[in-house]
């Protein structure tokens, strides 16, 4: 039989759905045994369908050992006090003892079949504490039960089969009922079996699924777009926050007056996305003067149209008068009055930041030898990287940082780097975004976020657990990124030092545990073997080293690298630190050949070391490495720890791991 658990609440946030679906899936996964739900999710619903579910009780056979055999009977055979109360608390009796052996000595035992709960007896039992453990940003109280959810619960509709489940929360019941749409569909829906569920609340305008809500949406998109020769333009992700915003999606096309065209292509596709969850329509990279809208309820005539296109004026007519007043001041006269705005109650004002940057990006600059025209663009975009921030566009939409300031810089005359800098330091804003095109907006960039990462750990917003409100994280894997695509060879110690003093522990050790994050998709062991003997705050090393082991992890002269490095490190003792070797007191012919194979060999990639494996086996083939004479035996581990150094110039070899054959 199917199992079905479906929570209605009053309309959920967009972004609390898919978080929240995942929660009970892990949850009531674990309590059922079962982590293959389909799940299901709308503004008014959150749902887990279970295909021919299994309620069986678990049973488990336990061995119970009582007290020795000498000590279960007297000298005539008879039970003890120690065995009847031995099979008074097991509840079983002489016909159920075996003899069990442990060691010398023999137990008396008995075995018992224990049956477990149920699994919906279970989710019963735990089903209340699963959702009041759901990850909520916020929550809310509604009656006198005084129990919190992110909006009340209105209904729990629950069957196994065409039974139901008895499951509460708070003081809703479980029953057979659902709704449908709220405005669509009147009254309750009262459903025979699980199996029934979503042809039955497609029959009442709900469409459960996501992806199918998704995919209706994205048709209507191209379908209604292609009817006005263009193609639909939006913001990433507005589609899917869309998706959770209606229960039965419908389009409705509109427009606009053409004169708001004058205004920059990225400011009509926010402000329509912005508060209206609207989507534009573009023709070989042009806005036309219209937009799609996606109801939830069905468009019955032109009001909704109306009333669709008299708040996009409204919201266009705001953006257009924000555009003019902020283009009669230049982006240079409201740098000052960064000094007004907090950039973190400790660590000062979004003025003293642009200086930060200013000194910052001019050190990076000199750093890589860049020319004094690029040094002096450098200079200009820092100056009026945050500027913006104090328009009235970007005070309103603040989406819109950074793009402003490169649309203002432009209008105003500055260099066309220089304005593309002021938007692209703000990239990559997540993992997978796009990288700065431009040199300057490299530099600015990788200041931007090494400030960041400096000033804010300084004052003690290091990111716990999954909360990271500056972005921290971010804001290291966008360092990494950036010299990694340019390859430029900073040493991060220097510049903090330079720049803002001692680099602090705290600091140093987030970078590393953040770069052993940027490096984990070539292997969790090629991270750890690459930073154990690298500086983390000179990324590119380490970066192109697990690379280049991650490529050549399982080609044949690389596994004689491991092989020969772990002969090495298997009979160095850790703390060993001598590393000067007597030549005149190499005796054996085989550790001479190694020396000298050691002096000669020129290492500039990781199988340079291959040759020297013949060496070293050789080597523990024929010396023995501990001598009973000291003098001996410290020049032979002196020899090896030389070794281990010349392989640890790329990583350390031992940490590497490979699955047995």
């Amino acid at each position: 039989m199917d199992l079905l658990v479906e929570i209605g609440t009053e309309e959920l946030p967009t972004k609390v759905i898919n978080p929240l679906l995942e929660h009970l899936r892990e949850a009531l996964g674990h309590v059922l045994g079962r982590k293959d739900a389909k799940t299901y999710g709308t503004p008014r619903r959150i749902a887990l369908y279970y295909k021919n579910f299994e309620n069986a009780s678990s049973v488990h056979e336990e061995l119970l050992v009582g007290p020795p055999l000498s000590a279960a009977y007297d000298s005539e055979k008879k039970p003890t006090k120690a065995l009847l109360g031995f099979l008074q608390r097991t509840q079983t009796s002489e016909k159920d003892i075996i003899t069990l052996q442990k060691g010398t000595a023999q137990y008396v035992a008995v075995k018992k079949v224990q049956e477990g709960k149920k699994p919906l007896d279970l989710l019963a039992e735990q089903f209340e504490s699963i959702l009041l453990s759901a990850p909520l940003p916020k929550s809310m109280r509604w009656d006198k039960t005084h129990i919190k959810f992110s909006r009340p619960v209105r209904w729990i509709c629950a069957l196994y089969g065409e039974q139901v489940v008895p499951l509460r929360f708070g003081s809703v019941q479980a029953g057979r009922k659902t709704k449908g749409h709220r405005f669509l569909s009147q009254g309750w829906i009262e459903l025979r079996s699980a199996s029934e569920y979503e042809e039955k609340l497609k029959e009442h305008y709900v469409v459960p699924d996501f992806k199918e809500r998704l995919d209706m949406i994205l048709s209507f998109l191209k379908e209604e777009s292609y009817a006005l020769g263009g193609v639909a333009e939006y913001p990433e992700g507005l589609d899917e926050e869309v998706a959770n915003l209606v229960e039965f999606p419908f389009a409705v096309v509109g427009a606009f007056d053409e004169k708001y065209l004058q205004l920059p292509q990225k400011v009509i596709v926010v402000v329509l996305a912005h508060h209206q969850r609207f989507f534009c329509v573009k023709k070989q990279d042009k806005l036309l003067p219209n937009f799609i809208a996606i109801s939830g309820n069905l468009p019955k005539d032109s009001l909704i149209v109306k009333g669709y296109e008299k708040v996009v004026k409204a919201r266009l007519e705001d953006a257009l008068f924000f555009y003019r007043e902020d283009l009669k001041v230049r982006l240079e006269e409201l740098v000052e009055g960064l000094s007004q705005v907090v950039f973190h109650p400790k660590a000062g004002s979004l003025l003293e930041k642009t200086q930060r940057l200013i000194t910052l990006t001019e050190k990076i600059g000199k750093t890589l030898n860049l020319d004094e025209n690029t040094l002096k663009k450098l200079k200009r975009a820092s100056y009026l990287s945050k500027a913006d921030i104090l328009t009235h566009m970007v005070r309103e939409f603040d989406e819109l940082q950074g793009y402003m300031g490169y649309v203002y810089a432009l209008l105003q005359g500055e260099d066309q780097e220089t304005a593309l800098a002021i938007y692209e330091h703000y990239l990559p804003r997540f993992s997978s975004d796009s990288l700065p095109s431009g040199l300057v907006g490299k530099v600015l960039s990788l200041a931007d976020k090494l400030d960041n990462l400096v000033i804010l750990i300084r004052v003690g917003e290091v990111p716990s657990g999954s909360s990271d409100p500056y972005g921290l994280r971010r804001c290291a894997h966008g360092v990494f990124s950036i010299i990694e695509d340019t390859q430029w060879d900073l040493n991060l110690r220097e510049l903090i030092k330079e720049t803002y003093g001692n680099v602090d522990e705290t600091l140093e050790e987030f970078l590393r545990s953040r770069l052993e994050a940027y490096l984990e998709p070539y292997g969790y062991d090629v991270a750890r073997a690459v930073l154990e003997v690298h500086d983390p705050l000179k990324p590119l090393e380490s970066i192109n080293v697990a690379k280049r082991v991650a490529s050549l992890k399982e080609e044949q002269k690389f596994k004689d690298v491991v092989s020969a490095y772990r002969r090495v490190v298997k009979i160095l003792p850790k703390d060993w630190e001598d590393s000067m070797v007597d030549e005149m007191a190499l005796r054996e012919r085989e550790e001479k050949d190694l020396w000298e194979n050691l002096k000669r060999l020129k290492v500039e990639d990781i199988l340079d070391l291959q040759p020297l494996k013949e060496s070293i086996d050789q080597f523990f083939d024929k010396v023995l490495v501990m001598d009973k004479d000291e003098q001996i035996r410290r020049n032979r581990l002196a020899l090896l720890l030389n070794v281990k150094q010349l392989f640890n110039k790329f990583a350390d070899f031992g940490k590497l791991v490979y699955e047995e054959v």
